[in-house]
């Protein structure tokens, strides 16, 4: 079958085939996945750099107030990254040095409670996950496949990713993107089940 792509992005079938076990889904968070720290855009550093001094008022005493702390020292190139360059968050009481304790963001919070919107200033890929975009390619992060029910896929769900993950998706590809996707998904599962995907 031919690649499928929406606007830059190729799409992989994972997204048609797999889902997550009957109850179970991002939803659900169990935060594991801000256990060894986030990759960000360096853009995305500088906007929370920007509000470091609010961001702190909503840490607890698991976190680490010193934001010298808070992103690793170095960046890397990643083309999958909007500016082409990337930094990872520090990894502070065996977690992001943004998970409080009660496994809530804390740019989230601050971003929530005085900028109005939950994902403002949160790290695109935060916000993406377990969707992420790989050389390129939209698919799923298998970074905590098997450790965390929560972002675990399984074959035979009764609901893919495309449905499971809507908000994720929609925030990724947008509105009208997200409506392609379900289009392409039910296009993709009438080939196979004639024998052509």
């Amino acid at each position: 079958m031919d690649k499928l792509y929406i606007g830059t992005y190729e799409i992989d079938p994972i997204l048609f085939t797999k889902g997550f076990a009957n109850g179970r889904g991002p939803f659900q968070c169990e935060s594991t996945c801000c256990s060894s720290g986030v990759w960000t855009d360096v853009g995305e550093q500088r906007v929370i750099m920007s509000h470091k001094d609010s961001i702190k008022k909503y840490m607890d005493e698991t976190q680490t107030t010193d934001d010298t702390l808070w992103f690793d020292p170095d960046m890397i190139d990643d083309a999958d990254f909007v500016s082409g360059k990337a930094i990872g968050t520090q990894v502070f009481n065996n977690k992001c040095v943004f998970l409080a304790k009660d496994g809530r963001c804390s740019v989230q919070m601050f971003s929530k409670e005085e900028l109005g919107d939950s994902w403002k200033i949160k790290p695109f890929y935060c916000i993406a996950f377990p969707i992420c975009v790989s050389d390129g390619v939209l698919t799923f992060d298998d970074y905590q496949q098997g450790c965390a029910q929560c972002c675990s896929i399984v074959d035979n769900a009764e609901v893919s990713m495309v449905e499971s993950c809507k908000a994720e998706l929609e925030y990724v590809l947008g509105k009208d993107g997200y409506a392609t996707l379900v289009t392409m998904k039910a296009d993709y599962v009438n080939k196979a089940s004639k024998g052509g995907a």
